[in-house]
C-alpha cells in the first residue's frame, strides 16, 4: 500500500493508531471503538484518523483498509515497509497530522472509551497542553507477570532518577496533546516502548507546558501481550540513554 498523498483538510482532532501484525477481526474492532468514541464527543468535532502500519508481516489485507476507508470519515493509512518500533511509527504519523489536537492509542482501543473522551475534553477546553493516561491498580492486575514487574519497576525508577517528572507512570498507551505538545513529541528519538517516557521527560523540562493526567482503565476483553527478556534489556538501555541525556 502506498502512503496516502491526498491533501487533508485540517480537523479539530487527529486520532493516531499504530498497528503491528494485528489479530483477525482488528479492522472491524477499530471501526466499532472509533464509532463509540465519535458518538461520545460533541457532534460538531471534526476527526481525522491515521493508521500507521509498523512493518507488519501479516494480518493486514486490502479488504481491511477498504473497510476502514468506507466506515471512518477522514482516514489516512500510512504503510511503513520496515518495523521502526512503536515510537518511530507514531512519529511518522504525528508528523502528518494537521489538527489542533492529537490523541494516540493502540488500534484495539485497550482503554475505556470514557478515558479517551475525558482526555479530549481537557484538550479541547485548553485545560492542558499534554494529557497523560495513568494506569490504576485494576489495569496492572490484568498484565502478564513479566510486563507487570517491568512496568512497576520503571515507575519506581522514575521516582528515583527523574523526580522532575510530573507523571511517574509514563507507559500507558493513551496520550494526547495540542500543537505545543506535538512539537515536543516530534523531538523524541527512542524507537520502541520508552519513547513515551522520553516525551514526558522533555515535556516536564518545559515550564510553559501544562501537563495533566487522568486515570485509565483497561476495557473488558482486552488481552495484553507479554514482554520478552530481550525487549526488557533494550528498554533498560533506552532508560539509561534518557538518564544520561536529560541535562542536554
Amino acid at each position: 500500500y502506498c502512503k496516502n498523498s491526498i491533501r487533508i483538510a485540517p480537523a479539530d482532532l487527529n486520532l493516531v493508531h499504530p498497528i503491528y501484525n494485528p489479530h483477525p477481526g482488528w479492522a472491524e474492532e477499530l471501526v466499532h471503538y472509533y464509532t463509540l468514541f465519535k458518538h461520545a464527543i460533541p457532534a460538531e468535532t471534526t476527526i481525522h484518523t491515521y493508521l500507521v502500519n509498523d512493518g507488519s508481516k501479516s494480518g493486514i489485507s486490502q479488504a481491511d483498509i477498504q473497510l476502514l476507508t468506507q466506515e471512518i470519515g477522514g482516514f489516512t493509512y500510512i504503510d511503513s515497509p520496515v518495523n521502526k518500533g512503536k515510537g518511530g511509527a507514531l512519529r511518522d504519523a504525528v508528523r502528518q497530522t494537521t489538527g489542533k489536537w492529537v490523541i494516540y492509542t493502540d488500534a484495539d482501543y485497550p482503554y475505556l472509551i470514557a478515558n479517551a473522551v475525558e482526555m479530549y475534553r481537557l484538550l479541547s477546553t485548553d485545560a492542558a497542553d499534554v494529557v497523560v493516561g495513568v494506569r490504576d491498580e485494576q489495569y496492572y492486575d490484568q498484565l502478564p507477570l513479566g510486563r507487570k514487574i517491568f512496568s512497576l519497576s520503571l515507575k519506581v525508577m522514575n521516582y528515583l532518577f527523574f523526580p522532575q517528572l510530573k507523571v511517574k507512570d509514563t507507559q500507558s498507551g493513551l496520550k494526547g496533546f495540542n500543537q505545543k505538545g506535538k512539537e515536543i513529541f516530534l523531538k523524541t528519538r527512542i524507537p520502541a516502548f520508552l519513547f513515551d517516557m522520553e516525551f514526558l521527560v522533555l515535556a516536564s523540562k518545559r515550564s510553559d507546558i501544562r501537563i495533566q493526567w487522568i486515570y485509565v482503565q483497561a476495557r473488558e476483553g482486552i488481552v495484553f501481550s507479554t514482554m520478552r527478556a530481550k525487549t526488557i534489556l533494550i528498554e533498560l538501555a533506552n532508560f539509561a540513554s534518557i538518564l544520561f541525556n536529560r541535562e542536554k
